[in-house]
């Protein structure tokens, strides 16, 4: 998944890959345009910030801050996804003239080939039309033997592989570089894209081979697209710098304290050689000549597999003091020795692995220099399970390595899952976010913030709520277990033993991880694959950990799930003053009747703000209750949640504890009505996001649906929406 060139929407899914820019040229890009707009949004990025995505790839990140008018810095060490980003983020020149150029140095090349007996708009030889007669004899172009050799046997084909070096030549001899690189960056795409014989799954490799293909229409064909983007991205000039460089040694390129906020995705730790993914665009453009400059470039990337791995590396010097990660070589290592696998790759499987994670603590630790106090972080990583199908959880354990070097976690939130293409098991992509609270001087104490809203302001005592949260689960938690209980006392006990400040409100730690942050990584890595840990109350001052369904742990909005537009039924003075916490959010749900329009019942409010004692369970408190009727006569009341966007920045998260709370209650209260729990947020102002719940045959809480209704004035609903909206009840 991490190699596809784009972003394959599944479920429903947004895919934005054709979005401006974005389209000239991509590779391995692991989220989409719009999963970066979703985290600026929640970090309350604004233009008087500064975004780093130091493993920036072909520019997701710079581009879409360019396009909100937020600064941004990109570091990328492969040569040719650094020239990718560096162009699509040059948005000077004028696309008339680029097309006009691109236009002449089309027919310059289509007559030098047509001079040589080639016709490249009919694809291969040229015939004359008067008479069969035989096309002179024709000695096609090759690239030197030492850039042959790097290539993928068969990746392109000798008549295609002419006619680009043919255009190569004109583009190259003009000497006007205004428009080189973007032509040279539509010659990148038009390559892999539709010249080459690639084709791309879980790995590069080289499909059905074409004997010619068109290459000057295809290349033309990109520019054009680039042109188009351009029009409308001119005249923003917000600045975006992308450096050639190592993520391990960002001093080299950047200055201290220069960051305030971090979105990016790391390779994974996989057996994926993600050189090859771009050997053809980087051998033909000359960005890589040789077997030397192929391993110079190794060298600067994060090892990731064992393709990559020299006798001179050291960056596993980083980890040789984590238990975890030796643990988990030892895993790797025992799976071998089982299966007796000896080759030598299979060999190196240990070792890349603390390569991988000892280079991501090196990256990390030189980052806190950069960084200023108070930054937030977004790091887009996923589970795997290449190394003979040992499962490693890339973002459980990054956090815990951010954690041991001052960084806090703020969340782990499920972005999407993919399938393991081994063992076909569904393996977590998440995004982990972090906050950097700043260095401690002499004196204990840390910098100030500068302006990032964090999750941890307010008063929430992260480490000292995680300390007594990690002492009591070590002191009940048995290996197997699926739950066990604490109360109130255990709490007062684990303070105590643990030497941390007793908090004034004991509560605030069970709702701190319940709703705002994660459990910490030495309780929730003890969860097996596709379980989660999660705090439930039990009756009156009492507690209990229950093992969950690992993508109900914590309830957050698909990021990736297309918006519905709703002429927006909310009273003009309700909008005006409205806030954006629960109850501004319950009055527009309420308005603008989307829990009708979300469950297909005619639906209305029953009550506000229940409180009430459940048995087992003790007070609760829904904040909105809804009773409904469907066309078949069937009754059902929904419970609603709310989560609103706190002013500090602050997003609390609903969680499956509340869903089985207010089935709980509905279950006692209304025995005779089917019961669906619904929990509704705040994405933006004017974007809310409606999930409902369900149990499975067999007990298991499900989310059977989700939608996102953007509410928006009548006349903003355009023609071409409600013919989308219409097409999947027409087919």
């Amino acid at each position: 998944m991490r190699d596809a060139r784009q972003f394959s929407p599944q479920n429903n899914q947004m895919d934005d890959a054709d979005e401006p820019v974005h389209n000239w040229y991509r590779f391995v890009l692991s989220f989409p345009p719009h999963l970066v707009r979703h985290y600026l949004h929640r970090f309350g990025v604004s233009e008087h910030h500064c975004v780093l995505d130091p493993f920036c790839g072909t520019g997701t990140t710079l581009v879409e801050c360019k396009k909100l008018g937020i600064p941004s810095v990109g570091i990328e060490s492969n040569p040719v996804a650094w020239f990718a980003s560096r162009t699509k983020v040059d948005w000077r020149p004028d696309p008339d003239a680029l097309s006009v150029h691109a236009e002449w140095v089309a027919g310059k090349t289509w007559a030098a080939l047509r001079a040589s007996g080639i016709a490249d708009e009919a694809f291969g030889l040229f015939a004359a039309t008067n008479g069969n007669r035989t096309p002179p004899p024709l000695e096609l172009r090759e690239l030197p033997p030492k850039q042959m050799e790097l290539l993928l046997t068969n990746s392109i084909s000798p008549l295609p592989l002419h006619k680009t070096l043919v255009l190569l030549e004109h583009l190259q001899a003009d000497t006007d570089s205004r428009w080189r690189h973007h032509e040279l960056l539509a010659l990148a795409r038009a390559l892999v894209e539709s010249i080459s014989n690639l084709r791309f799954g879980p790995e590069v490799g080289v499909g059905a081979v074409k004997p010619d293909a068109p290459v000057v229409s295809s290349w033309l064909e990109r520019v054009r697209c680039m042109a188009q983007d351009l029009r409308q991205m001119r005249g923003r000039d917000t600045p975006a710098r992308v450096y050639l460089a190592d993520a391990r040694q960002l001093l080299d390129v950047l200055q201290p304290q220069s960051i305030d906020v971090v979105f990016t995705s790391p390779p994974y730790p996989n057996e994926k050689d993600y050189t090859r993914t771009t050997r053809l665009e980087s051998v033909v453009l000359g960005f890589i000549r040789d077997r030397a400059d192929l391993k110079a470039l190794k060298r600067g990337l994060i090892r990731s597999n064992t393709r990559g791995v020299t006798s001179e590396d050291d960056d596993d010097s980083w980890v040789a003091a984590c238990p975890r990660i030796q643990a988990l070589v030892e895993s790797i290592e025992a799976r071998r020795l089982e299966l007796g696998k000896t080759s030598g790759f299979e060999r190196l499987y240990g070792r890349v692995t603390k390569l991988y994670f000892g280079g991501m603590v090196r990256h990390l630790s030189e980052l806190r220099q950069v960084l200023r106090p108070g930054a937030r972080l977004a790091y887009v990583v996923g589970d795997q399970a290449s190394y003979l199908r040992v499962l490693i959880r890339t973002g459980q354990i990054l956090a815990e390595l951010a954690q041991d070097l001052g960084y806090e976690v703020e969340s782990i939130d499920l972005f999407r899952t993919r399938l393991a293409t081994a063992t076909r098991e569904l393996l977590r992509e998440e995004v982990v976010v972090l906050h950097w609270p700043g260095a401690r001087n002499a004196f204990g104490s840390t910098s100030k913030a500068r302006s990032l809203p964090n999750a941890r302001n307010g008063g929430v005592m992260t480490k000292e709520y995680a300390s007594i949260v990690e002492h009591i689960f070590r002191e009940n938690y048995k290996p197997g277990a699926t739950e066990f209980s604490f109360t109130r006392a255990d709490i007062v006990r684990a303070a105590q033993a643990s030497g941390v400040e007793l908090p004034k409100n004991l509560g605030d730690v069970i709702y701190s991880f319940r709703y705002r942050t994660p459990l910490p990584p030495s309780v929730s890595g003890t969860a097996p694959s596709g379980k989660a840990w999660m705090i439930q109350p039990a009756g009156r001052s009492r507690y209990r950990f229950v093992l969950v369904n690992a993508d109900l742990a914590r309830i957050v909005p698909n990021p990736n799930l297309t918006e519905t537009k709703i002429p927006d039924a909310t009273p003009g003075l309700v909008s005006r003053y409205a806030l954006d916490d629960e109850q501004a959010l319950l009055a527009r749900v309420r308005y603008n009747r989307l829990i009708d329009m979300f469950t297909g019942a005619v639906c209305y409010s029953l009550q506000n703000h229940l409180r009430t004692t459940v048995p087992g369970i003790g007070q609760i408190e829904t904040d909105e209750l809804y009773v409904g009727v469907d066309r078949h006569g069937v009754h059902y009341v929904f419970p609603v949640q709310a989560k609103g966007s706190h002013p500090k920045g602050r997003q609390e998260q609903a969680s499956l504890v509340q869903v089985e709370q207010d089935a709980a209650m509905c279950a006692r209260k209304f025995p005779g009505l089917l019961c669906r729990p619904i929990v509704a947020q705040f994405i933006q102002p004017d974007l809310v996001a409606l999930l409902m719940f369900g149990r499975t045959d067999s007990g298991e809480w499900v989310l059977m649906a989700e939608k996102h209704y953007r509410l928006t004035p009548a006349d903003q609903v355009t023609p071409e929406d409600l013919q989308r909206y219409r097409e999947p009840l027409e087919n």
